[in-house]
């Protein structure tokens, strides 16, 4: 699968470098380079990119405030020569931000993280095996390889989520709702604290889910939507 993106930059050398990037990319297909966000708008209004480069400080439409009126569920990253804009930029859909000037190296890491998150949510044709998406996690001092298929269920711990395995746990410091963005089609929420993998369901009995050998809660705010998925699984 390619991922279809845009560039948006004013400026014509920053522009001119992340496009050679993403030509060197067989993962990413591009439909447009813009130099301002006004006409990337007036683009996205008649095409979708899964993914938007996207520079923060631009004339009468900047990154951040293009991030705002776009839907919720775009992805972006974000691309700038100012370090300080890097916290504000997270509160939107951004896969990772771009210090310019921008390296390969640097490029590649950011595409790594954009299929891990977009690849698991297209559509996959006539049954075959869904893509298995890997992704590397920092985990404390460590940076753990994660094969998301492999996860029996997500618990959300305040400020940090708990990926829990047949015979480990990993903790990593990210919150329920990124998470959601970044797990394939097959986990659900269930819970306020809990997203179960689907595939990994032993049964489901009254107002419980039962995963590796846990019983999970479903909550009433995510039942009916639960319930709902199941009916389209179910035979």
């Amino acid at each position: 699968m390619k991922i279809s993106c845009i560039i948006i930059d004013d400026e014509p050398h920053a522009l001119s470098l992340l496009e050679e990037h993403i030509l060197k990319t067989p993962s990413l297909h591009l439909k447009g380079k813009f130099f301002d966000a006004m006409e990337a708008l007036e683009f996205l209004k008649k095409e979708h990119a899964d993914l938007i480069f996207t520079d923060i400080n631009m004339p009468l439409l900047t990154g951040l405030e293009l991030a705002e009126v776009l839907p919720g569920k775009q992805k972006f990253i974000f691309t700038t020569a100012y370090a300080e804009h890097a916290l504000t930029s997270f509160s939107y859909h951004v896969i990772d931000y771009l210090l310019k000037p921008i390296t390969f190296k640097r490029f590649i890491q950011a595409i790594n993280k954009a299929e891990a998150m977009i690849a698991p949510e297209a559509t996959v044709p006539d049954g075959r095996e869904e893509h298995q998406a890997i992704i590397f996690v920092k985990s404390g001092k460590q940076v753990v390889r994660i094969d998301l298929n492999e996860i029996l269920f997500v618990k959300g711990e305040r400020e940090y989520v708990s990926l829990h395995f047949k015979n480990e746990r990993v903790l990593i410091y990210k919150r329920m709702k990124e998470m959601e963005v970044i797990l394939p089609a097959h986990f659900k929420r269930i819970h306020t604290s809990y997203i179960v993998n689907i595939n990994h369901i032993y049964k489901i009995e009254l107002n419980h889910v039962s995963v590796g050998g846990e019983n999970l809660p479903i909550s009433d705010n995510y039942r009916a939507d639960f319930l709902k998925f199941l009916n389209e699984k179910t035979i």
